[in-house]
């Protein structure tokens, strides 16, 4: 008889229908025997042994420079990746990994900011190296969490550098708030290509699993949906977070910004559904309200425009939801 998931894997290779590496890549064999709170102390104690590694190394090579700071960050990045290729899915293993990739990653960006930024703040610059960045960290680190968490990653530093390439980058003279056009333009440019890439990945979900990809386009995937959610919460204009803008709140189009935001967390609700992933929908609804609740309070206009505005919204959903109730398959 199955009782778990080894012995699945197990009856799989036994009939020919798997191997050994789709088993381990999958993380069948270890993820399912190990109980939560086992993990999740496994996994704190990684993070506490990384606090510790880095406090030693910063001390030990004092990165003060960029080509001190590059060298850490490589050191770091080779020992993160080390150590995934050692235990992919050990809890403690790949936490402590976890936290010196991020260590190599703020270590390296520290020193590509000095090496062509020092002097000057491009806001726009460095949000474009972590953005290239990320994406060789999700073909390079052999972790599920990782490649994540380096989705989501590349998700905000693609919308920072749009916004700061657009408006408000430091050291401009112009202080104005950008126009209803340019807003729209912006999250258009920021978001879109995310949201078609994941629906791409959705649609095409059968093709790559057969391809043998869903160890890497798996984590990807749910990277971006994440992205499409929560992301927005780091990268939109926090200036819209004042309370009383005065006069120039009401031409301030970047209030919409929260109200985008929500839009793309449901569509990234869509996307989570999708995927069957119950844990992912709870985030996005959660960033949806989030979204939501912002641009009620931060949106520079009278109590009646935002209450006939969040009116519209629920009127629409309820529309949608029926719709969607009305051409589900019987």
């Amino acid at each position: 008889m199955i009782r778990t998931a080894h012995d699945l894997v197990k009856e799989l290779r036994a009939r020919g229908l798997v191997t050994t590496e789709t088993a381990i890549a999958e993380g069948a064999v270890t993820a399912g025997d190990r109980p939560w709170y086992i993990g999740l102390l496994l996994g704190t104690a990684g993070w506490f042994a990384g606090i510790f590694a880095l406090v030693f190394v910063f001390l030990l090579f004092k990165p003060d420079s960029a080509g001190s700071g590059l060298v850490v960050g490589v050191v770091l990045f080779g020992a993160a990746w080390g150590l995934f290729m050692a235990d992919r899915e050990g809890a403690f293993v790949s936490q402590l990994a976890l936290a010196l990739s991020i260590a190599g990653q703020f270590a390296a960006l520290y020193g590509i900011h000095q090496l062509f930024f020092k002097g000057r703040d491009s806001l726009a610059g460095i949000a474009a190296i972590a953005l290239v960045m990320q994406a060789l960290l999700v073909l390079a680190m052999p972790n599920r969490l990782h490649r994540t968490m380096s989705t989501l990653f590349a998700c905000t530093a693609w919308a920072i550098a749009v916004r700061y390439t657009l408006w408000d980058e430091p050291g401009r003279n112009s202080q104005l708030p950008p126009s209803l056009g340019l807003v729209l333009l912006g999250f258009a440019i920021a978001w879109l290509p995310v949201g078609a890439k994941l629906y791409a990945l959705i649609r095409t979900e059968a093709q790559w699993i057969a391809a043998g990809w869903q160890a890497l386009l798996r984590p990807v995937t749910v990277g971006l949906v994440a992205g499409l959610a929560v992301a927005t919460l780091i990268s939109y204009p926090l200036d819209t977070l004042s309370w009383d803008m005065g006069a120039r709140a009401r031409g301030n189009w970047l209030a919409l910004w929260p109200f985008l935001s929500a839009l793309s967390a449901l569509g990234a609700l869509a996307g989570a559904f999708a995927l069957g992933n119950r844990g992912l929908m709870g985030v996005c609804v959660a960033a949806a309200l989030l979204h939501a609740s912002h641009f009620y309070y931060a949106m520079g206009t009278t109590l009646m425009i935002k209450s006939l505005t969040m009116l519209a919204m629920g009127a629409a959903l309820l529309a949608a939801a029926h719709f969607l109730k009305r051409a589900r398959p019987r």
